[in-house]
């Protein structure tokens, strides 16, 4: 536990109504923080016009000096933006970076952490004026999107700027490492752990389409394959009501074992409670991490696409059952095995059900505060050091005209930091470079 309370900015990419793994990932980890008595303030982009007026609002209150007015509501919005699109250049709204400019001007934070902060987005403006400390987490696992980033020297610099990085799973570290070499924590997200619900009937398979369509497409082909004696039901949970109009496409002889269902039909955490097994079938191209963990916090055995992000939090296939990304077959085999092999199913379940707690946001939470404490302890002194001062002032300065110039062909030292090394080498006490 931190002892010492502190004043944070979370920033997202994403308009904040987007129903986003990273956005979910910030709502999360901002109210356990303030739970813990630290000041937390969501700033996000918005498709929201009110939500923007009111935040722009609150921005002129900032700059006019009410510094209570950054943390009236938990999101601040800053705009509309778009902030990854690939195939075309996009960049961001200029209203958008002057109004986080004007925020982080005047607003006194002990950190601004951005989240995904590759240009051009909110994250990335908010890194580039940020004048506190600057902690980075990544969530993305995409290695098209990283080796497509044009200015990836430009992000490389801007990157500089982070006091602390942290990525969501080990795959986003190791890919990040490639691309953007440094040091990144893994703080893995959390979970809801939600209270089972008996069930007594048949095994209910559940899946939550919160990934790519392609692996809705698989999951529906793998139910096609499993046996007409098993005694199972699947559902499928939808965010957007509108498509649970549509009938779920099976052969015949599973009529009656599947269906569409949506938020007039109970929550995603409900359904959650009531599942005996949990489908993730990412092809890869959007995989959602949080659906394992909310499946795992909900106690259902998971079956997953054997992807680094999904097999690692499922220990490798100790907590649930992997398959080949992409094979219907296989995903209709693990399936098949689960609802035939209750013994199978009950080892899978008490595994997790040991496991679990391990999962909850509040072990995320512990992890930011101790990246927190640590960058804060780093931190200089903003009277500087007087006894310093007082020896160097009657010190002769070096005086330097300094013609910069950019050297694209090699990553040797910037002039700057070669004259001060050749200072030091030659034993002066101060250099002033211009």
């Amino acid at each position: 536990m931190a002892h010492e309370r502190f004043s944070i900015a979370q920033v997202t990419p994403y308009p904040w109504e987007q129903g986003h793994d990273v956005n979910r990932y910030v709502e999360r980890v901002s109210a356990e923080l303030r739970d813990r008595g630290h000041r937390v303030v969501i700033v996000a982009p918005s498709d929201s016009r009110k939500l923007i007026r009111d935040g722009r609002a609150r921005v002129k209150r900032v700059v006019g000096g009410d510094q209570e007015a950054l943390f009236d509501g938990d999101v601040l919005a800053v705009g509309q933006s778009l902030p990854f699109r690939r195939g075309r250049a996009v960049s961001l709204p200029i209203d958008v970076s002057r109004t986080l400019e004007d925020l982080l001007e005047h607003a006194e934070l002990d950190f601004v952490h951005v989240h995904e902060p590759f240009a051009p987005s909110a994250a990335s403006a908010a890194l580039r004026h940020s004048r506190t400390l600057n902690v980075g987490t990544f969530h993305g696992t995409s290695e098209r999107f990283l080796s497509t980033q044009v200015a990836r020297r430009v992000v490389q610099l801007l990157f500089g700027r982070l006091d602390g990085r942290t990525a969501t799973s080990a795959a986003t570290r190791d890919l990040l490492e490639r691309f953007f070499p440094g040091q990144y924590a893994v703080v893995p997200p959390g979970a809801e752990l939600i209270d089972r619900q008996g069930n007594d009937g048949p095994v209910e398979i559940l899946y939550s389409a919160d990934e790519d369509r392609g692996a809705l497409r698989l999951f529906v082909r793998a139910l096609r394959s499993l046996p007409v004696e098993g005694d199972w039901t699947a559902t499928i949970w939808l965010r957007d009501p509108a498509a649970v109009a549509s009938p779920l496409q099976l052969p015949r002889r599973l009529r009656g074992r599947g269906r569409l269902a949506g938020p007039g039909d109970g929550t995603e955490a409900e359904h959650l409670a009531r599942a005996d097994v949990v489908v993730a079938a990412s092809t890869g191209v959007a995989p959602s991490s949080q659906l394992v963990l909310r499946a795992l916090g909900a106690g259902a055995v998971p079956v997953v696409a054997n992807l680094p992000q999904y097999a690692e939090l499922l220990d490798d296939g100790e907590l649930g059952l992997l398959f080949d990304p992409r094979d219907a077959v296989a995903l209709g085999a693990q399936l098949e095995r689960l609802v035939t092999e209750p013994n199978l199913r009950g080892r899978f379940a008490a595994r997790v059900a040991q496991a679990r707690e391990g999962f909850s946001w509040s072990r995320t939470a512990d992890e930011f505060e101790a990246i927190y404490v640590e960058a804060a302890a780093r931190r200089h002194d903003p009277a500087g050091k007087p006894e310093v001062r007082r020896r160097l002032a009657d010190r002769e300065f070096v005086h330097v005209d300094l013609h910069m110039h950019t050297d694209h062909s090699s990553d040797c030292a910037t002039p700057a930091a070669t004259l001060l090394a050749a200072a030091k080498a030659a034993g002066l006490d101060a250099i002033a470079i211009t």
